[in-house]
């Protein structure tokens, strides 16, 4: 049982993966009220970028979707999340080439990745190294043994 428990935990602190909003949810003009909270992200204005942290809780993902300028999604609210997470675009594992600038930043992994312990991550030199990362769902600036900067 104790066992079953630890799992349980371990598997709460892996994010899960983020998904694009295809043309069709985009297009979506009425959605259902069911009640399943996604963590809408938003690019930024000025071009598009393989990370944002510009972030709001929808009560759906079709509601997320269906919001001007969300680009793609993660499962659960946004409250789930550390204030500070930069969430990677699902497209940016297809990025070819980073910069070697040096920016220690934490890695979190989605949940096709099984984790020994808390955080489900891997420290990278920077953003771009981290989200080329397919696995990896959202990231924090700082090394991932420094556990105050997943504060919610």
């Amino acid at each position: 049982m104790n066992k079953f428990l630890i799992a349980l935990t371990i598997l709460g602190f892996c994010a899960a993966a983020n998904f694009k909003c295809t043309a069709e949810m985009k297009a979506t003009k009425f959605c259902t009220r069911e009640f399943m909270p996604v963590c809408g992200i938003k690019m930024a204005e000025k071009g598009s970028s393989k990370y944002s942290s510009i972030k709001d809780t929808y009560g759906n993902k079709c509601s997320a979707c269906a919001e001007e300028r969300v680009e793609f999604y993660a499962e659960g609210s946004c409250e789930e999340y550390p204030k500070n997470a930069t969430f990677c675009h699902p497209e940016a594992h297809l990025s070819k080439i980073c910069t070697r600038q040096l920016f220690p930043t934490c890695g979190l992994f989605d949940d096709s990745i099984n984790c020994a312990k808390s955080p489900c991550g891997s420290n990278f030199n920077n953003k771009c190294m981290a989200c080329v990362n397919k696995s990896v769902s959202y990231l924090v600036a700082g090394y991932c043994d420094r556990h105050e900067q997943y504060k919610y």
